[in-house]
């Protein structure tokens, strides 16, 4: 233990000075500095140059305050000067004032040194704040004080080189540079295994192969100065016991060996590869996927049973991380967990979660993951158990749906039971059905009547239902009863019965009872007998109608044939003579003659396309159109439909763009000539519609879209986009766009010429080729029409 400075800087300050009053004679004063002092009155830990420092110096005091100093230096000065020292008291002979210092001034032995000098006096009393004497120091008591201080730090030091060396698991030996033990230096730990082998060699002590190796162990760190270690194992009671030596040089004569027991740690070795070999055993034997991966997911390794379930090699899973197999909707439920068992708020985490594999399909696995840390707590790897329950999952969702279907229809029933009475009361007051209990024989043994307003069509059974039947309708409805017991089946008919002086239809449901009656509801449909011969005079009106429109849309359909190819006769006949006379065939016209006839032949082939448009549709709505499938080129089909508009763009400096992606295939089967039709008639719309200076674009893509029906199975489609920077349609015209004869605006109407016929020809053009056309369109910003053809990849 550490003593404080201040203790040492108070033990060099001598509390016991002599004191004397000044009116003491100086003989006597000085018989009693020369008195022999007494050895049973000094303290055992007191230095005799302390105590003849304290007998040399006598402190004059009057009350309390200090008056002066008497030394031997003053008894010398007065020997000198022959003073007869019994005549004088001490008051006379001392030097007043005294030198004295403050308790406050002293700091250390170096500031009590440096008063010594400054005030070049041996002896320095010592007062506090209130100039109480303390006592005094001089040069003999400070030495006095360094001695202390100095042989109790030595003690300290010998306190704690013997607790460290207890407190060493090790055995530490002084070995000579010959091999000889110096000295030993055994904690509690290791002390009763060894024998005394102080002064012993090496040879005497160990076996004779670790004596040599030891020996040159030494030889060496004197040598070289660097520390050499090395293990040995040797029996010690009994058991093999292994040690680290290490041998450090203490100078050319001598060296340190000391001498560790790691044979736990041997045997923490041993038990580590046990460990690793069992660990290796399982992870590749096991029959649940195991993983080991980094904190950020990349795999360090994994088990051939992970690799078979999700279809992966083993460094193909090394490369990915367990992120990006990972279901998405999964990876947030998953993160959420990883972070916690980082962040060690957890120890492990077990979910249920979906792995993507290699095929491209999830399955479910019950994941169970704990991190390894190192030393200092920080994660090295996780350790991921990964078992397939896709089977499981699957029969839990469908056991799930089970019961939940099966607790549905329970407490329906309970409900169902609960209510039943209530129920069947009301049933039995809102049917508007006449309800009997009869015998077989006819007797009635209860009767019910309806609670409706036509209850008067009923007439009440007081015994036997021959009270209100014919004979006729009697023996019907005793058959019909024994039919019932017989089979066990409801029994159900109509008869027609006379009341009140007209005939009132009735139907007649007989519904076994027991084993002797029958339950009868009898129920008037007369009204629905009149509604029946109502209605089957209305389906007879409606057949005849049908029929009469089959032979009006026939007769349209083959006059529109009829008139389109008597039209297109002498219209061919005028394009023809047309063409010829701008050709200048018939010889050399003017300029004004070549602009008529050009508007001619323009008017002509409008109205020739007019012609066929009518046509085209009069055959598909009539069932006669069929298409000529065949390989066509692609880029053919877009080039050539975009050379047919180009002139019209031209016109008003619209600029025309072609793109085909990259995985669109370079042929397809279609029927040419109607999907080159089909896109002629949305790129005329487009010019049409586009103002000048404007940009439509042709675009060509094969696209992998979701069926409706099941949404796991996707279907590729060829999809041709016509885009444009035209006028756009509003969100109520799109649902209008593809009728036939339909234009959306009669503004358009009058600035735009067409009769609407186009967008329905091909509307009806691509539903024949199995595909569909969409719109998407925004006011004055433009228009997107898409053509989607279903195509099969290879």
């Amino acid at each position: 233990m550490l003593i404080p400075n201040s203790i040492y800087i108070d033990l060099a300050i001598d509390p016991q000075p002599r004191i004397i009053s000044p009116d003491v004679s100086v003989i006597d004063v000085i018989k009693w500095m020369n008195q022999s002092i007494d050895s049973s009155t000094l303290e055992r830990d007191v230095d005799n140059r302390l105590l003849e420092s304290r007998s040399s110096c006598i402190l004059v005091v009057d009350g309390d305050r200090l008056v002066g100093i008497f030394t031997k230096n003053d008894v010398l000065r007065l020997v000198e000067r022959q003073v007869d020292l019994h005549q004088f008291k001490i008051s006379d002979v001392i030097s007043v004032p005294p030198m004295v210092v403050n308790r406050s001034q002293i700091q250390d032995f170096q500031s009590m040194q440096s008063l010594l000098k400054q005030f070049q006096c041996p002896y320095l009393p010592v007062v506090d704040d209130f100039n109480r004497i303390l006592g005094v120091f001089t040069q003999e008591s400070i030495f006095y004080a360094e001695a202390r201080q100095t042989e109790d730090l030595l003690k300290n030091v010998e306190a704690q080189k013997k607790a460290i060396l207890t407190a060493i698991p090790d055995l530490i030996y002084r070995v000579s540079a010959n091999g000889t033990y110096l000295e030993c230096f055994a904690s509690n730990y290791v002390a009763d295994l060894f024998p005394e082998s102080t002064g012993k060699t090496l040879a005497e002590v160990l076996p004779t192969d670790l004596a040599t190796r030891k020996l040159k162990a030494i030889e060496q760190a004197i040598a070289t100065g660097e520390i050499q270690t090395f293990e040995q194992q040797w029996h010690i009671n009994g058991k093999v016991q292994y040690e680290e030596v290490q041998v450090v040089k203490v100078n050319d004569q001598e060296a340190l060996t000391i001498i560790r027991n790691i044979s736990n740690r041997k045997q923490a070795e041993e038990d580590l590869r046990e460990s690793e070999m069992r660990f290796r055993s399982v992870f590749d034997t096991a029959a649940v996927g195991i993983s080991l991966a980094f904190p950020e997911g990349k795999h360090i390794a994994v088990n051939q049973s992970l690799c078979n379930m999700l279809g992966y090699t083993e460094k193909e899973l090394q490369v990915l991380t367990f992120q990006e197999i990972t279901h998405p909707d999964d990876l947030e439920l998953d993160l959420y967990h990883y972070q916690k068992l980082l962040a060690n708020e957890i120890d492990s985490f077990h979910i249920e979660k979906r792995y993507r594999h290699k095929d491209g399909y999830f399955i479910w696995v019950l994941l169970s993951v704990s991190i390894v840390r190192d030393s200092h707590n920080h994660p090295l790897y996780d350790i991921a158990l990964i078992q397939n329950i896709n089977d499981l999952k699957i029969a839990q969702q469908a056991l799930s749906s089970l019961n939940q279907e099966l607790e549905i229809r329970i407490n329906q029933r309970t409900a169902d039971l609960a209510e039943s009475e209530t129920r069947k009361q009301e049933i039995l007051n809102a049917i508007p059905d006449l309800l009997l209990r009869l015998k077989l024989d006819g007797t009635c043994i209860d009767c019910i009547l309806p609670l409706i307003p036509d209850k008067d069509a009923f007439v009440s059974i007081q015994h036997h239902i021959s009270e209100v039947l014919s004979p006729q309708t009697l023996e019907e409805q005793l058959a019909a009863s024994n039919k019932a017991i017989a089979t066990g089946e409801v029994q159900i008919y109509e008869h027609k019965i006379k009341k009140y002086d007209k005939w009132i239809y009735e139907e007649v449901r007989v519904s076994p009872c027991g084993e002797d009656e029958v339950l009868v509801l009898v129920r008037n449909i007369s009204d629905r007998k009149q509604a029946e011969e109502a209605l089957q005079l209305s389906n007879e009106k409606l057949i005849c109608i049908n029929k009469e429109l089959e032979r009006v849309t026939r007769l349209k359909d083959e006059f529109l044939a009829t008139m389109s190819h008597e039209l297109r006769t002498p219209l061919n006949a005028i394009l023809g003579i047309s063409e010829g006379l701008l050709d200048q065939v018939f010889g050399e016209i003017n300029q004004r003659q070549k602009s008529s006839l050009m508007t001619i032949q323009k008017s002509g082939q409008h109205l020739l396309e007019l012609i066929n448009d009518i046509l085209d549709v009069a055959k598909i709505e009539s069932g006669m159109f069929t298409l000529e499938l065949r390989s066509v080129s692609l880029q053919y089909l877009c080039d050539s439909s975009l050379s047919f508009v180009k002139y019209q763009a031209t016109q008003k400096n619209i600029q025309l763009n072609l793109a085909i992606h990259p995985n669109t295939p370079n042929t397809i089967l279609i029927d040419e000539r109607r999907i080159r039709q089909l896109l002629i008639n949305l790129l005329n719309n487009a010019v049409k519609f586009t103002p000048k200076n404007g940009t439509i674009s042709l675009e060509a893509r094969l696209e992998n879209i979701q069926t409706e029906q099941s949404p796991e199975y996707s279907q590729y489609y060829l999809c041709f986009s016509v885009s444009d920077t035209g006028i756009g349609i509003s969100l109520e015209d799109i649902s209008r766009l593809f009728q036939p004869f339909v234009q959306i605006d009669s503004n358009l109407n009058r600035q735009y010429a067409g009769t609407g016929l186009g967008l329905n020809l091909v509307k009806k053009l691509a539903e024949l080729h199995g595909g569909q056309v969409s719109v998407k369109s925004e006011i004055d910003k433009g228009s997107c029409f898409t053509l989607r053809l279903p195509y099969k990849t290879s």
